[in-house]
């Protein structure tokens, strides 16, 4: 009997040290604050997002930001979640840009209070790394 409190007692420890030190993903909803960084040209620049959950697996997303730090975009992209090969959460995004400019990709992971991931657009790949704003 004292042995089945002692295994019940370690495995209370085990379970409540390993969940208070695990890192969970952040639900992406929210605004968020950081940079993007080309990786074929080497420019950069800062950019936001606003993110807002629909409530299927979705998000609408609004980025912004400026290109060679004076020439402004903005743009609007749905986000689809899902978990990757080793159970982590991703966000992917896909956007045809029309003829000329190709398409817009993106994978990122929200995880804590950061936002991380890449982009391919054109002939451009690059980074983007942000930030949530409280």
């Amino acid at each position: 009997m004292m042995r089945s409190y002692q295994l019940l007692g370690l495995t209370l420890l085990v379970l409540v040290f390993t969940s208070s030190h695990r890192v969970h993903a952040a639900d992406p909803a929210g605004r968020w604050r950081g940079e993007w960084r080309s990786q074929s040209t080497g420019h950069h620049g800062p950019m936001r997002a606003n993110i807002r959950d629909n409530g299927d697996g979705t998000y609408d997303a609004r980025f912004t930001g400026r290109f060679a730090l004076v020439i402004p975009f903005t743009y609007k992209v749905k986000l689809s979640a899902f978990q990757d090969s080793m159970g982590q959460p991703q966000l992917h995004a896909h956007k045809p840009l029309g003829p000329i400019m190709g398409s817009y990709s993106m994978n990122a992971a929200a995880i804590g209070n950061q936002l991380n991931g890449s982009f391919r657009a054109a002939k451009d790949l690059g980074t983007i790394r942000m930030e949530r704003v409280h």
